[in-house]
Formats: structure tokens, sequence, C-alpha cells
């Protein structure tokens, strides 16, 4: 049943319990804790291999920082590869992967997921592997 409103939650279908709203907003705040001691310097911006493939600011660490502070909760968080680079450069220590997976998980909280992730999944689910395949 968990892995049900998981599935639905990540497609947009789950109804959003009051407990769901809280447990994001909640989310949401250790977001911002976290990010709280970026000074927006954008040294990171050169380690982050999504910025340097798309060149767009939102999809920056700093960029995501800035969205994430003011409790914005876009695709963008998923467009990350969580490899950390971006805290290896950070002059204030800043923990940008956890906040970004945080964002993600209060995304899927207020159901607002990717159906993508939903559907890889759930052939996960049923066959095992990513394919929905059995051996």
């Amino acid at each position: 049943m968990i892995l049900l409103n998981v599935l639905e939650g990540m497609m947009g279908k789950h109804k959003v319990s009051e407990a769901d709203k809280i447990e994001a907003n909640n989310l949401m705040e250790e977001v911002v804790e976290i990010l709280e001691p970026c000074i927006k310097c954008g040294m990171c911006k050169s380690l982050c291999p999504v910025f340097r493939v798309l060149r767009e600011e939102q999809v920056s660490p700093r960029g995501k920082a800035i969205i994430l502070s003011e409790k914005i909760l876009d695709k963008v968080v998923f467009e990350c590869t969580l490899c950390k680079g971006c805290e290896q450069e950070c002059p204030s220590d800043v923990k940008v992967c956890d906040a970004i997976l945080k964002g993600r998980e209060a995304m899927v909280l207020r159901g607002k997921g990717l159906k993508s992730d939903a559907e890889r999944v759930r052939e996960v689910w049923k066959g095992g592997n990513f394919f929905g395949k059995r051996d």
C-alpha cells in the first residue's frame, strides 16, 4: 500500500493528505536551514555537470539553492546528478545535495513527482528490473 501511494505521488495521482502536506512543509523548512549559509558566490557552478551541459542558471547549484530557499518546488530539483561536486568548492560548506534530496521528497509528498520515476519504480516492482522483464 505504501509503495502504491509513493507511485501515485510520483505520478501526481495520489490525493495529498494533510499529513503529507505537513511533512512536505517540514522538509522545506529543513531545506531552507541547509541552504541558509549559502552566500550565492557561484563557485559551485563550474563543478556541476548539469550546468556545464545546459548552461542555464536555474540548473546550477546556486540556481537550485535560490529556488529552494524561496520554498519553490520545481522539477529543476530532479535535474541534479547528486555528484556533490558543488559541495567540494563551497566556501560555506553548504550540503546542496541534502537540500535537493529533501526537496525531491517534498515534491513527491505534494503529488508533484516525475511520472518517469514512477514508471521505473513500477517496472522494478513488476519485473525486478527497470525494463519490467524477468530472466
